[in-house]
């Protein structure tokens, strides 16, 4: 049995030891040692990394009561040199301590139970329950949490009975019956966990609270500690300094700045956009001046290059708004597409006249019976797909 020394000392980051045994796993390895400072995964948070005879240590787990050590190598010798990569260790264990503090202020100032715990490489959250959270609460939140870090508080671990838990003011209770591992946080917080944690609460740095959702009956909160929530500052005031240099503004003027250009570009897209549509309208009027116009029906087909479908879509609205009018629009772009449509007053099936072409470029597509639309990777092929499709026209009309 593998003795874990992470929980009598998460400081240490070098330590030798004695394999007892290392089998094939998953295509590595998977050592058992007789005593390990790695932590595994469990409880939220992820296993510690580093290495073993400077083999990298892929994951450390728990399986069936033994702590497996994965690497890519087999070992046939007995005593190895372990490191563990302190910068993450001591990473996970700013966010998991910053963890307990945050579940601790959200239930005492708002009554709000962690419902779960997610600690990744790159983000932390949990989920808490609670109705309602806005801004002014997150204020009130990170205030009382950063509050706890200046204190300073100490932090330590007791091993308890399940007969024992009456005597502590837990938080939430345990999911074990033996050997209970309470962590406690100077006198405000009791809770049962198995993880790694700073030894006082100054070593946290400081919380930040960056986004929240709202699920069904409770909130998400993703959150930042210590040396993560510096790296996040750093680059958000980077790309604030950068926009106010971009803009020539004060940062606290950037805002106002921003909300000016995005209601400026606004109202340009709404000139761009009736500008477009009354050119669209006017290149519909001289496609449709030049269709032919056979068995009272005029006929109007174009293939456009580098044109974008939307466009092609609102010219073939515009031409078959004539009265009995069939237009058979192409374009080559990166595909072949195509859009086919006729005026309410012509009885074709234009869908299945689509169809019935499409396989000329390898094509899917369909709508209904007024207009249909494509496309197909042989855009060397599209030419002859508008005269198929024209020369069927002539025959139905």
């Amino acid at each position: 049995m593998t003795k874990r020394l992470y929980h009598e000392n998460s400081y240490i980051r070098e330590f030798k030891a004695t394999i007892i045994s290392c089998t094939p796993y998953d295509n590595n390895y998977a050592l058992i040692l007789d005593k390990t400072y790695f932590y595994p995964e469990g409880g939220g948070q992820p296993s510690d990394s580093g290495t073993i005879d400077n083999w990298e240590v892929l994951n450390v787990i728990e399986e069936e009561g033994q702590m497996l050590h994965i690497i890519a190598q087999e070992l046939n010798h007995k005593n190895v040199e372990c490191k563990i990569d302190w910068n993450r260790r001591y990473d996970l264990m700013q966010q998991h301590t910053g963890q307990h503090i945050l579940s601790h202020c959200f239930l005492e100032l708002f009554n709000g139970k962690t419902d779960s715990f997610h600690l990744g490489d790159n983000s932390v959250s949990i989920e808490i329950n609670i109705n309602d959270f806005d801004h002014n609460r997150c204020n009130i939140i990170e205030d009382m949490a950063n509050e706890i870090i200046y204190s300073n508080l100490p932090i330590s671990a007791i091993i308890v009975h399940e007969e024992e838990l009456q005597k502590f003011p837990l938080r939430k209770q345990p999911s074990v019956k033996d050997q209970i591992r309470i962590v406690k946080i100077g006198d405000i917080d009791y809770s049962p966990c198995g993880g790694t944690h700073v030894m006082n609460t100054g070593e946290v740095g400081i919380i930040k609270i960056i986004r929240w959702e709202k699920l069904k009956e409770s909130y998400r909160f993703e959150f930042l500690c210590g040396g993560r929530a510096l790296k996040d500052y750093r680059y958000k005031n980077t790309l604030l300094l950068s926009l106010c240099a971009r803009f020539s503004v004060k940062d606290y003027d950037l805002d106002k700045v921003l909300i000016k250009l995005a209601d400026e570009n606004k109202t340009l897209r709404k000139d761009n956009a009736y500008l477009k549509r009354s050119l669209i309208k006017y290149e519909a009027e001289e496609l449709y001046n030049q269709g032919e116009v056979i068995q009272n029906t005029k006929i109007i087909k174009w293939i456009f290059k580098g044109r974008k479908i939307d466009e092609i879509k609102l010219l073939a609205t515009e031409i078959t708004s004539h009265p009995r009018t069939i237009s058979l629009l192409g374009a080559i772009n990166d595909t072949a597409q195509i859009v086919f449509s006729r005026s309410d007053d012509v009885d074709i099936d234009i869908n299945l006249l689509l169809k019935t072409v499409l396989p000329i470029v390898d094509g899917k597509g369909g709508g209904s019976s007024k207009t249909a639309q494509g496309g197909g990777n042989a855009t060397q092929n599209l030419d002859n797909l508008i005269e198929k499709a024209y020369n069927l026209v002539l025959s139905k009309i």
